[in-house]
Order: C-alpha cells, then sequence, then structure tokens
C-alpha cells in the first residue's frame, strides 16, 4: 500500500473502528450544527414553516456530504496520506456551508452555492478515482455522477431565481439518488456491520453535545434551576433511547435496509437538533417555540421506534419492534391530548415521563433478551 495510491475496495468483513481522521473530520459539521440551531432560534417568530424549510437545507446540504464520506471510507478508508488529504480538504467546503447560512438570511447565496458545487465536484473526485475493478462500482459511480451533477445545476441555477424550492429538490435528488445504487451495492462485499453505527452514533453524540451545551447557556443566561434541570434530563432521555434502541440493535444485511436505516438516522438528528433549537423559545413559553419542541419530540419518538422496521428479522427483533411500535402509538396519543391542555412546565414534565416509559421498556428488552452473555 503506496501512501499516494488509488484505494481499492475492502474485501474483509471483520471488526472496524471510526478512524482518527473521521473523528476529526466530524470537528467541522460542529459549526453547520451551531450555525443551524442559531438560525431556527434566531427566526422562529418569522414563521415555522419557512424556519424550518431554511434549516432542513442548511443541515441536510453538509449532512449528506458526511453520510457519502461515511460510506466511501467503509469501503475504501486506507491509513494513508492520500485519504486523510482527501478527508481534510473536504472540510473547507464543509466551512463554507456555516459561513454561508447568514449571507443566505440576507438574500447573498452565493456562499452557498459555492461551497454545495465544491463539496459535491470532490466527493465524485474521491469515488471516481478509487481503483474501480467491479462493474458495479463503475455503476455507482455513474448513479453518483448523475445525481450529484443535476443538483449541482439546479442549486447553480438558483443563484439567479428559486433559491429554496430549486436546492430543496437537489436535495431530494441526492438523498435518494442512493436507491438506484442498491443493487450495484449488494454484489459488492458487505458493508463493516459495525463501522455504521459507530460513526452514526458519534455524529448524533454531537448534537446531543450542543444539546447540553444549550442547558448551560440557559444557566449562564440566569435562568432557573428547573427548566434546565428537566432540559438535560430530556437529553438524557435521548441519550439511553437512542444508543439501546438504535445503535445496539443490528439493522437486517441487505444494502435496502442500511440505506433506509441511515434515513431513518437523519430524522433522528433533525429532531434533537430542533429540540435543542426551541430551547430558549420554550423556557419563556413562545407559542411556536413550544409547538417545535413538542413536535421534535414526536418526530424522535417515531423515528428511534420506526428504524427497528430495517433490524434483524429473527423472532424476537420483529416482535420488539411491534411492541415497540405500539407503546409509542399510545403515548402519542397522550402526548396530542396533553398538548392541548397543559401548560408548558407541565406538557414538558408529561414528554419527559413519556420518554423514560419508552427508555424503561428498550431496558427491559435489553437486560433481559439482548445483552451479550459476556455482560451479563
Amino acid at each position: 500500500m503506496h501512501e499516494w495510491s488509488r484505494p481499492t475496495i475492502h474485501t474483509t468483513t471483520g471488526h472496524r473502528q471510526a478512524s482518527w481522521i473521521e473523528l476529526f473530520f466530524d470537528l467541522v459539521f460542529i459549526a453547520s450544527l451551531v450555525e443551524a440551531i442559531h438560525f431556527v432560534e434566531a427566526h422562529l417568530s418569522e414563521g415555522i414553516m419557512s424556519t424550518l424549510l431554511l434549516f432542513l437545507v442548511f443541515f441536510i446540504a453538509p449532512w449528506i456530504v458526511w453520510r457519502s464520506t461515511t460510506f466511501y471510507s467503509d469501503r475504501y478508508e486506507e491509513n494513508t496520506s492520500r485519504h486523510r488529504l482527501l478527508l481534510i480538504a473536504l472540510m473547507m467546503p464543509i466551512g463554507l456551508f456555516a459561513y454561508s447560512v447568514h449571507h443566505v438570511v440576507e438574500g447573498h447565496v452565493g456562499w452557498f452555492v459555492l461551497s454545495f458545487i465544491l463539496s459535491r465536484l470532490w466527493l465524485l473526485f474521491m469515488w471516481g478515482t478509487v481503483r474501480m475493478t467491479e462493474e458495479a462500482q463503475r455503476r455507482t459511480f455513474r448513479i453518483l455522477l448523475l445525481g450529484h451533477g443535476t443538483a449541482m445545476l439546479l442549486v447553480t441555477f438558483s443563484y439567479w431565481v428559486a433559491f429554496l424550492p430549486l436546492v430543496l429538490l437537489a436535495l431530494l435528488i441526492e438523498l435518494f439518488q442512493t436507491l438506484w445504487t442498491l443493487r450495484a451495492h449488494e454484489q459488492l462485499p458487505e458493508l463493516t456491520r459495525n463501522h455504521l453505527p459507530e460513526r452514526f452514533g458519534l455524529f448524533t453524540m454531537l448534537v446531543l453535545g450542543e444539546g447540553v451545551l444549550g442547558v448551560i447557556d440557559l444557566l449562564a443566561a440566569g435562568e432557573d434551576l428547573l427548566f434546565p434541570f428537566l432540559l438535560f434530563l430530556y437529553l438524557v432521555c435521548c441519550f439511553w433511547i437512542y444508543y439501546d434502541q438504535v445503535i445496539y440493535r443490528l439493522y437486517h444485511p441487505t444494502a435496502w435496509h442500511v440505506y433506509w436505516w441511515g434515513m431513518w438516522n437523519l430524522g433522528i438528528v433533525i429532531s434533537l437538533l430542533l429540540v435543542r433549537s426551541a430551547f430558549s423559545g420554550y423556557v419563556a413559553t413562545d407559542p411556536d417555540a413550544v409547538l417545535l419542541f413538542f413536535s421534535a419530540t414526536l418526530l424522535f419518538i417515531w423515528t428511534t421506534g420506526g428504524i427497528g422496521l430495517t433490524g434483524q428479522k429473527d423472532t424476537v427483533s420483529v416482535r420488539m419492534t411491534r411492541r415497540f411500535l405500539q407503546l409509542r402509538l399510545l403515548l402519542t396519543c397522550l402526548l396530542i391530548g396533553s398538548f392541548f391542555i397543559l401548560p408548558p412546565l407541565l406538557l414538558l414534565l408529561v414528554m419527559l415521563l413519556t420518554l423514560l416509559l419508552i427508555l424503561f421498556q428498550g431496558m427491559y428488552y435489553w437486560t433481559t433478551l439482548l445483552r451479550p452473555s459476556s455482560e451479563t
């Protein structure tokens, strides 16, 4: 293996951990997370739907790069200078995404368009310069070239007209283009079973970390201890639910299930970011912030439950997913009723209790059925 040679696809499926360069690469996404959160905080009063649509643009545009890089690393990562420099260079347009947020709000979309195009061109360079020894690899790259190329054209046109609709369409194309690569992926070596959950779990940890910082910000602003304490407990429940009911449950080993497992994870991190974005407004009992926090809670509840549909198909896993969804349906009905009759503080207590019940249900299955024998 030469330091500058093109990588070949991994053929081993053993245990593999996230690398140090992947962890370093994740750091630049903290800036994107912070900017997306602060955008929602500052502009929620201007209209919840328009704010949410722009939030999705600001977050999903760099997240797609993160997802593609994660799968690229699972297939082709080597501990070489070439791979390190590829990821380090990609950090620059990701940083530009964060820088562009304030400019887009002011009506200047040039920096966003530039960061979008640069990040996609670099992704295509990464995927296109590997050693393609299989036809499935070449077919996958052609689909990526078509999808990202179309998205770049749409975003380029958005510089002059219809920025939000064209960018949203471009992101939809990129999110779902992978569906056309699934058959090719089935002809390649299986993806590493532990690396992808670890990478997605680490990204979610970054999002939860922003939530913890939000709690500290409330304390620093002189808020009473009650709300920050309850919000911290809320985050603890989210952490516990996610790692017990998502990360520790293996997805079914097909490309179709891996793809949708990643999409469910996207919904989970969106819900956690929106929860964090509503902290200050919720404490101030702003109606839009309360609605956003409540809706994001429901999204978290259902994405962490629904992701089980991509899991293993043995009897225990199927029954567990069914029980998880049944409890979530019952609790959702109770939450919706509570939303219309309870003040924000009591509503937060009810949401916290709901998460605790979901947590305890997952803990029961983990301790009785799922925990490896070496950990008991």
